[in-house]
Parts: structure tokens; sequence; C-alpha cells
């Protein structure tokens, strides 16, 4: 047709097929220069000093793992060879004298209740050894006696044999230990309140002969109220007929599979006063004692 004129549409975008190779041409060109942004931040944190380096990694946010370092402590740590955990008779033989030492506290009426220890049968076989001193046989019980129990754990029919000790210096020959020797007798002293705590003697120090003639006058030792307690082994009374055992009672087999016994120790304690024997006295203050308090009074101000 006449008289029309030729329009020339300006292409927007890269769709045309003249103008692909020049877009493909740019984004190469912009793709290159991030590539070579990248590998120059890389070539700079190599150059940067270690500090630096930890630095921009804190920034970063990235942390050590949590795991990590408590496995390091763990690590630190010695670990204990559960083989070479043991407890010799002897050890164990001092706490149970350390138990009676607790027991015979002056605060207290002296029967106690008895002490009970689980044990091995090897260690019971050691104490059996020690009751036997003195002898060339093995002491035999001086009871034997078998009981069913029904109405505690665990049940069945056990037996329970019964050693009845009455010489003090063979209950001290039985339980004495380097670390821990019986004491036959301990001293207390009273508090304002009426308890009693141990009482420790203290050290006596050995002057020179010098130092002890040389004084013209010497003051005397004040010495506390002498308040003591005693274990009741054998007649420790005049007028006592029969003698106070100290008693040791065994029942093997309380756990067959571990070859675990009871051991029960049953003893009596007396209390002293300034070298004579007192009578229990419990002088505790009752938990609902009273405050008294002052009447209020009327203060008048001028």
């Amino acid at each position: 047709m006449q008289g029309l004129k030729e329009i020339i549409v300006p292409q927007l975008g890269c769709h045309s097929e003249s103008t692909v190779p020049a877009c493909e041409s740019t984004a190469s060109k912009a793709k290159k220069r991030r590539k070579d942004e990248v590998s120059g931040a890389q070539t700079n944190s190599s150059l940067l000093p270690q500090d630096a380096v930890n630095s921009n990694l804190r920034k970063s946010g990235l942390k050590k793992p949590v795991v990590a370092s408590s496995l390091k402590r763990q690590a630190c740590g010695q670990l204990i060879d559960e083989a070479q955990v043991t407890l010799s008779f002897q050890d164990w033989l001092a706490s149970v004298t350390e138990r009676i030492h607790q027991t015979m506290h002056y605060q207290f009426d002296g029967k106690p209740e008895p002490l009970v220890f689980h044990i091995p049968q090897s260690f019971f076989d050691a104490l059996q050894q020690r009751i036997s001193i003195g002898s060339t046989k093995k002491r035999l019980p001086n009871s034997t006696t078998a009981f069913v129990r029904k109405d505690a754990l665990p049940l069945g029919t056990f037996s329970k044999y019964t050693w009845h000790i009455t010489n003090i210096l063979q209950v001290k020959q039985i339980l004495d230990t380097p670390e821990m020797p019986l004491e036959i007798t301990r001293s207390f002293i009273q508090n304002r309140d009426g308890t009693y705590e141990l009482f420790k003697c203290p050290k006596v120090e050995v002057e020179s002969i010098a130092e002890t003639y040389g004084r013209i006058e010497k003051q005397p030792v004040l010495r506390p109220l002498e308040l003591k307690t005693f274990l009741k082994v054998g007649n420790t009374s005049p007028d006592q007929k029969e003698p106070t055992p100290f008693i040791i009672e065994w029942i093997p087999d309380i756990l067959p599979q571990s070859k675990i016994g009871e051991l029960r120790i049953k003893f009596e304690y007396g209390h002293h006063r300034n070298g004579h024997v007192a009578e229990y006295q419990d002088q505790r203050p009752p938990l609902d004692q009273s405050l008294e308090l002052a009447p209020l009074t009327t203060i008048t101000f001028p």
C-alpha cells in the first residue's frame, strides 16, 4: 500500500536475535567480576594474620561446637579404673569402730539400737579370726538360732550365730586398727543450753627442766567438769551378778548370690560424772518450751 511509511520499533530487553550476543557478553562480564572479587577476598584473607582471620570468623557468627569442648574437658579428667577401687577389711573395721564412738554420746541413755552392717562373707571370716584371738581353735558361737522371716524382706529361713564377749580387753583386740583404735571411754563437756559435745584434750607441751624449776609459783591446771561415757562390758559395778556382754550377731547369705550377710553389734555404755557412775538424765531442752516474754509497759511522753 502506498502512503505507508516504515516505522522502526525499538526492541526492549534482549529478545531479538541481533541483541542476544550482547546480553550474553554483559552477563559473562558480571560473573567474571564477581568471581574476581571472591578470589581477591580469599587471597586477602590468606595474607591476613591469624588474629584477624579469627576475628572475621567470630564476626561472621561461626562458633566452636559445644560438644567438642565438653569432650575435651572429659578427656582432661583422669578416668577411674573400677577394678582398682577396693575397700580393705581394716578400712571397713575402722568405720565400725568410728560408728561405736559416735554412738557413745553422753547426751543419750546408753542403750542404743543395734548397729547393722551388710558385708561380704570374707569380711566376717576375718572378723571371726579376730574373735578367736588367744585360742588355738576357732571360737564357736555362744548360740545358734534358726528363724523364719515372713513379715519382712528378705523372706525365707535363716541362721543366726551369736557371740558374747565379756572381756573389755578382748573387745578392744577385736576392734582395734592402726587408723582407728577403740576408745573405751570418751570425754564430753556440757554447754549452757544443756547439750553435750565431745571434749578433745589439748596437747601437753613438754617443758625444759630450767623452765620448770625456774618458776616460783606454778598455777594449778584448770580442768573442766569430768563427763565421760564408758563401754559396759563385763562386771562394771560391785553388786552386778551377770556380766554385760558385747554381742556380735551374724546372719549369712542375706543376699545369697552376692554372698553378703548381715552383721549386728549390740552394746551398752554408762555415764561418769567426776569419776562416779551417774544415772542418765535427759537435760536437753524440750522442743515445745515456750519463751517467757516480759510484760509490755506503757510509756508516756510529756
